[in-house]
């Protein structure tokens, strides 16, 4: 006779290795576990799901200045003492803040997952806001908005959003902050924010590895513990875009001219797109990103870089966002041809949207996406970002989404989307780099 327990044990799901396993913990902390027990490293990726954009302007910046004094040590520990702990376990930590998380990932050895966790549960928890240390950091975060300047891709996207969403919109902050703001920031303004944001109920953590999700979702618990609690969940903003332009030019962001600054121009073309959730159009404009512009061989590339010679480079890019997010398209080139390379991606874009594109394109713009997410999957730290992007994003099991999706694109979908979301008039664009004269009429 079968007893309890046995049947306990045959009515238990069973899990497959390699399958997300999702638990949500008495804290609110989101955890993912992935099993792979072939795997000599573990993945960890945590997300602590607020970014730059839920500040209010007033505030800009004070999450990625957190980003940077954590990493400063705790109440128990000085300043640099988790990153020489990561370093002695075979890792490091990355931390990066973005407009919808921040993120703080490492990789280690099987054997120091557990010790990995516990050095990121007091690196996030428990910092200490020393007066010194911030003002020192201060200096460390000027010269990183000055080295964000330097990038015309940075700059014109910068440029672009701040146009791009209507007036109070938070999207539409720089990701780094203000330097009037973020240089009067205080410990208690840090720690205010800190305590509102630095919460398990406001985190997702993902494990990726040779390890057993039970005893992953125990050591979480003890970790990230904190009052019971559901996970944040945040209102979806609207974002609304500007009244679409009819004079075809779309909105101007900026226009720099300045020759010493750079030896070539760089177009940026920046359109507003549906958010991460929408899988359909998700993972239609991942493949329209890889079709118009896959190195020299993308639509764009071959028409702007080939056989007209008007462009140097074109890159095409989707940015998935919570709350709606961008498709950029970039043209650099050198400054005699700056005139012309606006004009010049217009022209080709209309051709492709009157045209479409060939069965041939269209099947290598999937390739592309597909051989993308299986590489970044295949290691335990790309997987573990993957995972962890998605959940932040509100759109937990994305990645299996877009693997049922992308068949199912079809050219039809691309140039409907040519037509509407990324229409000529919805573009705004930021210019950046030197740019011929135009001498008046009747000038010398």
């Amino acid at each position: 006779m079968a007893t309890a327990q046995d049947k306990a044990k045959a009515e238990k799901p069973v899990v497959l290795p390699g399958t997300p396993q999702r638990r949500v913990l008495p804290s609110g902390l989101r955890l993912i576990v992935v099993e792979r027990p072939e795997a000599a490293l573990v993945g960890v990726s945590l997300a602590v799901r607020v970014g730059s954009g839920d500040e209010e302007r007033s505030r800009s910046g004070t999450l990625h200045f957190i980003e940077h004094l954590v990493f400063k040590g705790s109440e128990g520990k000085q300043p640099g003492a988790v990153d020489l702990e990561t370093e002695n376990l075979g890792g490091e930590v990355a931390a990066r803040t973005l407009r919808d998380a921040t993120f703080f990932e490492a990789t280690v050895a099987s054997e120091n997952w557990q010790a990995l966790l516990t050095a990121l549960a007091e690196l996030t928890l428990r910092p200490a806001f020393r007066t010194a240390d911030i003002e020192a950091e201060k200096k460390v975060v000027q010269a990183e908005m000055a080295l964000e300047r330097v990038d015309p891709l940075r700059t014109g996207i910068a440029a672009a959003t701040n146009v791009l969403y209507l007036p109070g919109e938070p999207y539409g902050t720089p990701l780094f902050g203000e330097w009037p703001i973020v240089s009067r920031l205080t410990a208690e303004d840090l720690a205010a924010v800190h305590i509102a944001c630095y919460r398990p109920a406001r985190m997702t953590l993902c494990v990726v590895g040779p390890v057993v999700a039970a005893e992953v979702e125990a050591i979480a618990t003890r970790l990230f513990a904190g009052p019971k609690a559901a996970p944040v969940v945040r209102p979806l903003r609207q974002v609304l875009l500007v009244p679409p332009t009819r004079d075809g030019l779309g909105r101007r962001a900026a226009e720099e001219s300045d020759a010493s600054m750079r030896g070539v121009t760089t177009l940026v073309c920046v359109w507003s797109v549906p958010p991460a959730a929408d899988v359909s159009s998700s993972s239609a404009l991942a493949v329209l990103a890889e079709t118009l512009a896959r190195g020299d061989e993308g639509r764009l590339g071959i028409a702007l870089v080939r056989k007209q010679g008007v462009a140097l480079r074109v890159r095409a890019e989707l940015t998935p966002q919570r709350c709606g997010g961008l498709f950029t398209i970039a043209v650099t080139g050198l400054p005699k041809d700056a005139r012309r390379l606006e004009m010049a991606l217009l022209d080709e874009l209309r051709r492709i949207f009157e045209d479409g594109f060939s069965a041939e394109e269209l099947e290598a713009g999937r390739r592309a996406v597909r051989g993308r997410v299986v590489t970044e999957s295949a290691s335990v730290d790309g997987l573990a970002h993957r995972l962890t992007v998605h959940d932040a994003l509100d759109a937990p099991g994305l990645e299996e989404e877009l693997e049922k999706q992308l068949p199912l694109v079809r050219g039809e979908a691309l140039q409907a989307l040519l037509r509407t979301v990324l229409h000529p008039n919805l573009r705004t664009v930021a210019i950046l780099g030197p740019q011929p004269l135009i001498i008046p009429d009747g000038g010398g």
